[in-house]
């Protein structure tokens, strides 16, 4: 059946109406967020949780807080803005929603096959042969797969007397107290080698437990990359997934601050759709293109010292 425009108008309908019946339906996206609103929850965040919302890319940061809001049932920003100054709970949540990125054990195994036959091997090396102690630090590392892998094929490789310390950072604590719990449902470990499974964990449940003497390898920290103090002198950084989310003046900082980390030789591992910035590519050289591997190039700045004061213990995350 055919309705007319004048049938329309009989019925008690226009196209005003309709459109705004459409809008009524259609599902809020993060392009809904105003720019004043944004600014707002961005204030809040670092009021509150000490998380830096400006250098991020907007676009992604707004689809986020949508699918946030989205997630606890509210229409729009304006009553989630009420419910984000009154309750901190959410705004560790949102925090968490912000930062997550999806991960697993010896995710991108190929980049793990060049860390366990060229890059690992030479760092241990220099260690003995310099009687000092490997430093890895893995940035972003969520609830803790990467660092973990670290440690397992360390674990691998290392003789009795080798000295290591990992460090994982984040800026969402309710992702670094799953980290230390170090319990995964299956499809986080589906990359872990069988031997490596049935050595270092145990089923509990639907999940499998780390073993402890794996978990005591990796220390893990609340810290923001791009706001926060830099505080460890590392041999072997992997801060993968991380840039894509910042503008490139944001990435270009925080490249610095990676290579003031490094040592002269030291290692960076970045992810598979991240490059270096064109004001960084003096710092290092490129030693694996395919897996985004580059060594730092000697320069006449300084390194961080080590070691630094400034580490911040993890707390356990308030409910």
């Amino acid at each position: 059946m055919t309705i007319s425009p004048e049938d329309n108008t009989a019925m008690g309908t226009n196209d005003e109406e309709t459109s705004a019946v459409k809008q009524a339906s259609a599902p809020f996206v993060g392009g809904d967020i105003p720019a004043e609103l944004y600014g707002q929850i961005g204030e809040i965040l670092q009021q509150k949780q000490n998380f830096t919302l400006s250098g991020y890319k907007d676009l992604c940061m707004k689809r986020r807080i949508a699918a946030r809001i989205r997630s606890v049932g509210l229409p729009g920003p304006e009553p989630y803005l009420a419910l984000l100054r009154e309750n901190s709970c959410e705004q560790e949540q949102l925090v968490a929603s912000l930062s997550i990125h999806v991960s697993q054990f010896f995710r991108n195994p190929s980049t793990f096959a060049v860390l366990e036959k060229m890059i690992l091997p030479e760092l241990l090396q220099r260690t003995r042969d310099h009687h000092s102690k490997l430093r890895v630090w893995s940035i972003g590392c969520a609830n803790g797969e990467e660092p973990y892998s670290l440690a397992l094929l360390c674990r691998k490789l290392m003789r009795a007397d080798d000295l290591l310390t990992i460090i994982g950072t984040d800026v969402s604590r309710a992702a670094l107290q799953r980290a230390k719990r170090g319990c995964y449902p299956q499809n986080r470990i589906a990359g872990v080698p069988e031997e490596m499974l049935q050595e270092y964990f145990t089923p509990e449940g639907a999940e499998y437990l780390l073993s402890e003497q794996i978990r005591h390898q990796v220390r893990f920290f609340r810290h923001d990359i791009l706001s926060d103090q830099p505080f460890y002198r590392a041999d072997l950084i992997l801060c993968r997934n991380v840039l894509i989310y910042f503008s490139r003046a944001q990435q270009r900082k925080i490249l610095q601050i990676l290579a003031a980390a490094l040592p002269y030789n030291g290692y960076l591992v970045l992810g598979r759709a991240e490059t270096l910035v064109t004001a960084c590519r003096e710092l290092f050289r490129c030693v694996d293109p395919a897996e985004r591997i580059y060594q730092r190039l000697k320069t006449d700045e300084k390194p961080l010292p080590l070691p630094l004061p400034c580490l911040q213990p993890l707390r356990k995350a308030s409910r």
